[in-house]
Formats: C-alpha cells, sequence, structure tokens
C-alpha cells in the first residue's frame, strides 16, 4: 500500500473515531472545559473539537492561554489520552498523504 494509501486510510479512521469521540466523551469534555457544547453540534465541528481538546491537552502553553489549565486536571487521563491518540492519528495520516504528494510529483 502506497503512503498516499496509507494516509487516507488514517484519516478515515480518524473520523471514525472522531464519531466515537462526540457520541461518548466529547459533551463530557465540553461541559468540564467551556461549560457550552459547540464542538459536539455535527460532525464537522467535533473534528475541529477533538483537535482543540488535544492541544490543550498536550500543552500547559495551549491550557494557559485558553483559560483552561486547571480545568483540564479535572478531565480523565483515559479520556485525555484518547483525544491525544486522535490528534497523533490526524497528523502523521496528514504527513502521510503530505509527504507522498511530494514524493510523486518528483518522481514524475
Amino acid at each position: 500500500m502506497s503512503l498516499l494509501g496509507v494516509g487516507f486510510s488514517g484519516i478515515f479512521i480518524f473520523i471514525c473515531f472522531t464519531f466515537y469521540l462526540k457520541s461518548h466523551w466529547l459533551p463530557l469534555v465540553e461541559d468540564i472545559l467551556d461549560g457550552q457544547r459547540f464542538y459536539s453540534l455535527n460532525i464537522f465541528f467535533a473534528g475541529l473539537g477533538v483537535l482543540q481538546y488535544a492541544t490543550i491537552f498536550l500543552s500547559k502553553l495551549h491550557a494557559k492561554r485558553y483559560g483552561m489549565l486547571e480545568k483540564r486536571e479535572q478531565v480523565p487521563k483515559k479520556v485525555q489520552r484518547l483525544f491525544i491518540a486522535g490528534f497523533c492519528l490526524f497528523i502523521i495520516s496528514g504527513l502521510l498523504m503530505f509527504g507522498a504528494s511530494i514524493f510523486f510529483e518528483e518522481v514524475k
């Protein structure tokens, strides 16, 4: 399987994973961190919410910037790891697709 195929497969898995997070954990995280449910409205916003909250869980700088440094400790570690795993899957898949497009351009 080519890098492009692996990248597209990863993005497909990320979308399925986002459906899971949206239905089970995203409302909980929104209630704890924001107090309002914006990202769980539809799947497009849910994808953005997964990436946004993953950066908050990954970096104290981002958590402090958004005013969520103390609140993020209230979210269970298991849930934080799920959001971070989704973020890593998205970044790795995007890099694979981007790298494959550069590689294919050089080959032609």
